[in-house]
Protein backbone atom coordinates (compact mmCIF):
# COMPACT_ATOMS: atom_id res chain seq x y z
CA UNK A 1 0.00 0.00 0.00
CA UNK A 2 0.99 3.41 -0.61
CA UNK A 3 2.41 5.55 2.25
CA UNK A 4 -1.11 7.13 2.83
CA UNK A 5 -0.06 9.36 6.09
CA UNK A 6 2.80 11.22 3.81
CA UNK A 7 0.52 10.91 1.10
CA UNK A 8 -2.79 13.11 3.09
CA UNK A 9 -0.30 15.12 4.27
CA UNK A 10 0.39 16.59 1.20
CA UNK A 11 -2.61 16.88 -0.60
CA UNK A 12 -4.04 18.31 2.82
CA UNK A 13 -1.35 21.11 2.15
CA UNK A 14 -2.55 21.40 -1.78
CA UNK A 15 -5.97 21.95 -0.57
CA UNK A 16 -5.35 24.50 2.25
CA UNK A 17 -2.51 26.80 0.52
CA UNK A 18 -5.05 28.81 -1.25
CA UNK A 19 -6.75 29.58 1.78
CA UNK A 20 -3.80 30.41 4.40
CA UNK A 21 -2.41 32.69 1.59
CA UNK A 22 -5.41 34.90 1.51
CA UNK A 23 -4.83 35.61 5.38
CA UNK A 24 -3.52 39.12 5.86
CA UNK A 25 -0.38 38.61 7.66
CA UNK A 26 1.35 42.20 7.24
CA UNK A 27 2.27 43.58 3.76
CA UNK A 28 6.36 43.15 4.27
CA UNK A 29 5.27 39.50 6.44
CA UNK A 30 8.38 37.20 5.04
CA UNK A 31 6.45 34.23 3.35
CA UNK A 32 6.45 30.91 4.79
CA UNK A 33 8.75 28.47 2.76
CA UNK A 34 7.50 24.58 2.33
CA UNK A 35 9.98 22.11 2.35
CA UNK A 36 10.87 20.87 -1.22
CA UNK A 37 8.58 17.84 -1.13
CA UNK A 38 5.99 19.39 -0.67
CA UNK A 39 6.74 22.99 -3.32
CA UNK A 40 7.34 19.93 -6.09
CA UNK A 41 4.22 18.31 -5.62
CA UNK A 42 1.77 21.18 -5.19
CA UNK A 43 3.43 22.91 -8.52
CA UNK A 44 3.22 19.30 -10.19
CA UNK A 45 -0.34 19.07 -8.81
CA UNK A 46 -1.45 22.51 -10.33
CA UNK A 47 -0.09 21.14 -13.34
CA UNK A 48 -2.57 18.26 -13.74
CA UNK A 49 0.05 15.93 -12.71
CA UNK A 50 -0.77 12.41 -11.16
CA UNK A 51 1.42 11.12 -8.71
CA UNK A 52 1.48 8.18 -5.85
CA UNK A 53 3.68 8.29 -3.24
CA UNK A 54 5.35 4.98 -1.76
CA UNK A 55 6.84 3.53 0.58
CA UNK A 56 9.22 0.82 -0.82
CA UNK A 57 9.37 -0.62 -4.38
CA UNK A 58 7.38 -3.51 -3.83
CA UNK A 59 4.44 -0.54 -3.47
CA UNK A 60 5.95 1.43 -6.32
CA UNK A 61 5.33 -2.14 -8.66
CA UNK A 62 1.75 -2.60 -7.15
CA UNK A 63 0.51 0.67 -7.93
CA UNK A 64 1.95 0.60 -11.76
CA UNK A 65 0.19 -2.87 -11.73
CA UNK A 66 -3.58 -1.11 -10.66
CA UNK A 67 -2.88 1.85 -13.25
CA UNK A 68 -1.83 -0.65 -16.37
CA UNK A 69 -4.79 -2.46 -15.72
CA UNK A 70 -7.25 0.52 -15.43
CA UNK A 71 -5.69 1.71 -18.59
CA UNK A 72 -6.06 -2.00 -20.16
CA UNK A 73 -2.25 -1.86 -21.04
CA UNK A 74 -1.06 -5.17 -23.08
CA UNK A 75 2.38 -4.41 -21.37
CA UNK A 76 5.09 -1.83 -21.38
CA UNK A 77 8.01 -0.87 -22.70
CA UNK A 78 11.33 -0.15 -20.88
CA UNK A 79 13.44 2.87 -21.92
CA UNK A 80 15.61 2.67 -18.92
CA UNK A 81 18.50 0.04 -18.49
CA UNK A 82 18.95 0.93 -14.91
CA UNK A 83 15.16 -0.20 -14.23
CA UNK A 84 15.52 -3.83 -15.45
CA UNK A 85 15.66 -4.98 -12.30
CA UNK A 86 11.93 -4.34 -11.89
CA UNK A 87 10.71 -6.77 -14.22
CA UNK A 88 10.66 -9.41 -13.39
CA UNK A 89 8.68 -8.30 -10.18
CA UNK A 90 6.59 -6.06 -12.22
CA UNK A 91 4.03 -8.71 -13.55
CA UNK A 92 3.40 -6.81 -16.75
CA UNK A 93 4.57 -7.94 -20.31
CA UNK A 94 7.71 -6.08 -21.00
CA UNK A 95 10.14 -5.08 -24.00
CA UNK A 96 12.82 -3.60 -23.93
CA UNK A 97 12.62 -2.30 -27.96
CA UNK A 98 10.42 1.05 -28.52
CA UNK A 99 9.29 -0.78 -31.36
CA UNK A 100 5.83 0.40 -30.34
CA UNK A 101 3.83 -2.65 -29.52
CA UNK A 102 2.91 -1.34 -26.16
CA UNK A 103 1.63 2.36 -25.26
CA UNK A 104 3.44 3.28 -21.97
CA UNK A 105 6.86 3.76 -21.41
CA UNK A 106 8.20 3.21 -17.94
CA UNK A 107 11.69 5.21 -16.98
CA UNK A 108 13.77 6.91 -14.21
CA UNK A 109 14.28 10.33 -13.79
CA UNK A 110 17.42 12.60 -12.97
CA UNK A 111 15.62 15.11 -10.50
CA UNK A 112 12.24 16.70 -9.70
CA UNK A 113 12.42 20.17 -9.72
CA UNK A 114 10.63 21.63 -6.63
CA UNK A 115 11.06 25.53 -8.17
CA UNK A 116 8.27 24.52 -11.21
CA UNK A 117 7.17 21.06 -10.68
CA UNK A 118 9.59 19.54 -13.72
CA UNK A 119 10.90 16.52 -14.05
CA UNK A 120 14.49 16.49 -15.32
CA UNK A 121 15.14 13.38 -17.85
CA UNK A 122 17.99 12.76 -20.28
CA UNK A 123 19.01 10.11 -22.64
CA UNK A 124 20.02 7.67 -20.09
CA UNK A 125 16.23 7.07 -19.29
CA UNK A 126 14.94 7.51 -22.24
CA UNK A 127 16.97 4.67 -24.27
CA UNK A 128 18.93 7.54 -26.26
CA UNK A 129 15.40 8.50 -27.60
CA UNK A 130 13.97 12.11 -27.62
CA UNK A 131 10.41 12.55 -25.91
CA UNK A 132 8.82 12.79 -28.72
CA UNK A 133 9.91 9.18 -29.81
CA UNK A 134 8.58 7.29 -26.80
CA UNK A 135 4.84 6.29 -26.12
CA UNK A 136 2.61 9.05 -24.95
CA UNK A 137 1.97 7.52 -21.64
CA UNK A 138 4.97 7.78 -19.88
CA UNK A 139 4.98 6.59 -16.19
CA UNK A 140 8.56 8.15 -14.18
CA UNK A 141 9.58 6.16 -11.24
CA UNK A 142 11.55 8.45 -8.80
CA UNK A 143 12.95 8.59 -5.52
CA UNK A 144 12.31 11.00 -3.32
CA UNK A 145 16.30 11.77 -2.25
CA UNK A 146 16.33 13.64 -6.34
CA UNK A 147 13.98 16.51 -4.91
CA UNK A 148 15.98 19.49 -5.65
CA UNK A 149 15.45 23.10 -5.62
CA UNK A 150 15.78 24.13 -9.03
CA UNK A 151 17.31 23.37 -12.34
CA UNK A 152 20.77 24.59 -11.33
CA UNK A 153 20.71 21.85 -8.56
CA UNK A 154 19.41 19.00 -11.42
CA UNK A 155 22.69 20.05 -13.48
CA UNK A 156 24.91 19.98 -10.70
CA UNK A 157 23.39 16.70 -10.15
CA UNK A 158 24.13 15.50 -13.44
CA UNK A 159 27.94 16.99 -13.79
CA UNK A 160 28.99 14.68 -10.27
CA UNK A 161 27.49 11.71 -11.07
CA UNK A 162 28.33 11.49 -15.31
CA UNK A 163 31.73 13.30 -15.10
CA UNK A 164 33.21 10.91 -17.78
CA UNK A 165 30.05 10.04 -19.54
CA UNK A 166 28.14 12.92 -19.96
CA UNK A 167 23.88 12.60 -20.97
CA UNK A 168 22.54 14.05 -23.77
CA UNK A 169 19.06 15.59 -24.42
CA UNK A 170 18.64 16.67 -21.00
CA UNK A 171 15.02 17.29 -20.77
CA UNK A 172 12.12 18.74 -18.28
CA UNK A 173 8.88 16.59 -18.17
CA UNK A 174 5.95 19.29 -17.19
CA UNK A 175 2.42 18.52 -15.90
CA UNK A 176 -0.04 18.73 -19.18
CA UNK A 177 -1.68 22.35 -18.05
CA UNK A 178 1.57 23.58 -16.76
CA UNK A 179 1.18 27.15 -18.16
CA UNK A 180 4.43 26.88 -20.36
CA UNK A 181 3.08 23.43 -21.50
CA UNK A 182 -0.12 25.04 -22.96
CA UNK A 183 1.48 28.33 -24.34
CA UNK A 184 4.33 26.53 -26.15
CA UNK A 185 3.51 26.09 -29.90
CA UNK A 186 5.79 23.34 -30.35
CA UNK A 187 6.72 20.97 -26.72
CA UNK A 188 7.08 17.38 -26.46
CA UNK A 189 5.06 17.75 -22.88
CA UNK A 190 2.23 18.45 -25.26
CA UNK A 191 -0.38 15.52 -25.39
CA UNK A 192 2.35 13.51 -22.94
CA UNK A 193 0.55 11.75 -20.23
CA UNK A 194 2.53 11.90 -17.10
CA UNK A 195 2.51 9.51 -14.00
CA UNK A 196 4.83 10.03 -11.67
CA UNK A 197 5.79 7.02 -8.87
CA UNK A 198 7.77 8.56 -5.81
CA UNK A 199 8.91 6.15 -3.31
CA UNK A 200 10.50 6.89 0.01
CA UNK A 201 14.56 6.44 0.38
CA UNK A 202 14.93 9.27 2.99
CA UNK A 203 13.52 8.62 6.64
Amino acid sequence: MAKKGFFTKLVSSLKSTETSEQVEEGKFAPQQQLPLDERFVSRFHEGGGHFIYCANESDALSGIRHYADERNWPGVYFSDEQLRKLENNLGLKVTFDNDGQFPAVISGCEALIAFNGGIMVHNHHTGGRRLSDLPKHHVIIAYTSQIVANLRDGMESINLKYREDRPGNIAVIRAPLDENVQMASADPNKDRKVFLVLIEDEI
